[in-house]
């Protein structure tokens, strides 16, 4: 450990294998550049390189404390032992000299005292650090009290497993642009200070454009609301089945301006999210692993697309994570019964729905420009084709392209091919990228089917490969 912080009378000065390489016209260049200068080509060495420059020359003894980027780690290929690591992080960071951070980050994969590691975050903070990455597979239970006091976090990204994390009610970052709050391997609790008897949490973030969570719970936590007039991004991810999400009831409000990109991916939960913000994209895919979930997710769905009015939206509805494992039509109809109308949607993709669901959508499309069909094959039947009775107004009006993805040729999936075609007034193109098993004279047959539909517009045939195909 002590090998890395070498004073002037741990060395021989006039060893030449000692001394800093000089030009060809004897001037030490690098060694004359300014402090500044040094700093910032040294913070982009691992940590531990930046301190073994000490030896070089007299001048270089501190030169590395003046850098600005910090990243520590426990794996094995630093090849430091747990004790000998925490020493070397409390070391560095009392020898530090640099009046700014502009990152601090560690990755950690064994446990450590979580007094220690708040002592860490609470020196940096205190030291005008613009981004904080915190990475623990093990649990760490951490104070973050420090951080929310750093008006000049600019990044903060939290990633621990099985891991408690402490709010204060109100926190206000004005310079925080990125927030995410991840669970490893397990999931991650966010709950309040004991003596917040409303259990409501305010996060005040002006600018901040992008939010990420991943795995974690809101717990003994009543209301949390979000007031970022700049967000840009919104991700919420319930990827863990094991994740402890539905034990959280919390109201999650999120208050901005023009939401470019929403997304929702993983398990229902029992949350409520609340968007009060345009939201120009929208990609959900929902998970539920159980049938009788399926009503919880039919609510979450209600719940979700009637604070959503998107002008692109991917939606996917999975049984469970397995493939090809969807819902059947009456489920799916079920799920997406009684959400309002997309007033403004202009793209929509589907994965796994039947004819009678997709009608339904689009007769709430009055404004719709392009339509994308997943695997509708996997929800064909022995059932008579939906009779399409009535014409959704996007068809006379605005639908201009529509592409059929994994196109098997089925009945259903031929009947609402030919209804598009044939009821589509401004339709300019039309696309099958039909399924890798459709080949030779069942594929030519298919495709003289579709051609003799006439038309005013554009088709394209093409088919998937299968990986000896390639």
């Amino acid at each position: 450990m002590n090998s890395c912080l070498l004073t002037a009378s741990d060395r021989h000065e006039n060893e030449p294998s000692k001394r800093m390489q000089i030009s060809s016209a004897g001037q030490d260049i690098i060694s004359n550049l300014p402090v500044f200068i040094i700093a910032h080509i040294l913070s982009f060495l691992r940590i531990e390189d930046a301190v073994r420059t000490s030896v070089l020359s007299r001048r270089w003894i501190y030169m590395w404390t003046f850098v600005t980027k910090l990243y520590f780690g426990d794996k094995p290929i630093y090849k430091l032992k747990k004790t000998r690591f925490m020493n070397f992080v409390c070391r560095v960071l009392f020898h530090l000299n640099s009046a700014s951070i502009d990152s601090f980050s560690f990755y950690l994969s064994e446990q450590y005292d979580p007094y220690i590691i708040s002592q860490w975050i609470s020196v940096v903070s205190n030291r005008k650090v613009k981004k904080i990455h915190l990475r623990s597979l093990e649990e760490c239970n951490i104070s973050v009290y420090p951080i929310f006091k750093c008006q000049t976090l600019e990044e903060l990204v939290l990633a621990l497993g099985h891991s408690t994390v402490r709010f204060p009610s109100f926190v206000c970052l004005s310079s925080l642009t990125v927030l995410h709050l991840i669970a490893i391997r397990t999931g991650m609790t966010i709950t309040c200070y004991s003596s917040n008897e409303s259990k409501e949490l305010r996060l005040n973030f002006p600018i901040l454009r992008e939010y990420v969570t991943n795995a974690c719970t809101w717990s003994g936590v009543k209301c949390v609301t979000l007031e970022a007039p700049l967000l840009e991004v919104v991700t919420m991810t319930r990827g863990n089945r094991y994740s402890r999400s539905d034990l959280s009831h919390a109201e999650i409000k999120i208050h901005a301006s023009n939401i470019q990109k929403f997304r929702y991916d993983g398990y229902v939960s029992a949350e409520t999210i609340l968007l009060d913000a345009h939201v120009a994209k929208a990609d959900i895919s929902l998970i539920t692993s159980k049938v009788k979930s399926v009503q919880q997710m039919g609510i979450f769905v209600r719940k979700l697309f009637s604070i959503i009015n998107v002008e692109c939206l991917r939606l996917y509805l999975y049984l469970n994570p397995a493939p090809y494992a969807f819902l059947d039509p009456a489920q799916m109809k079920y799920c997406l019964a009684d959400i309002p109308a997309f007033g403004m949607l202009r793209h929509l993709q589907l994965l796994f729905v039947n004819c009678e669901v997709l009608l339904g959508l689009l007769l709430k499309s009055p404004c719709l420009e392009t339509l994308v069909l997943k695997d509708l094959k996997v929800i064909d039947s022995d059932e008579e084709p939906v009779n399409f009775a009535s014409v959704p107004d996007c068809f006379l009006s605005t639908l201009k392209e529509v592409k059929f993805e994994d196109f098997a040729g089925g009945r259903h999936e031929l009947s609402f091919a030919k209804f598009v075609m044939e009821k589509g007034q401004v339709l300019e193109s039309i696309s099958f990228s039909c399924y890798h098993g459709l080949r030779g004279a069942e594929f030519e047959k298919l495709k003289e089917e579709i051609f003799l539909v006439k038309r005013s517009f554009t088709i394209e045939f093409s088919r998937n490969l299968v990986p000896e195909d390639v």
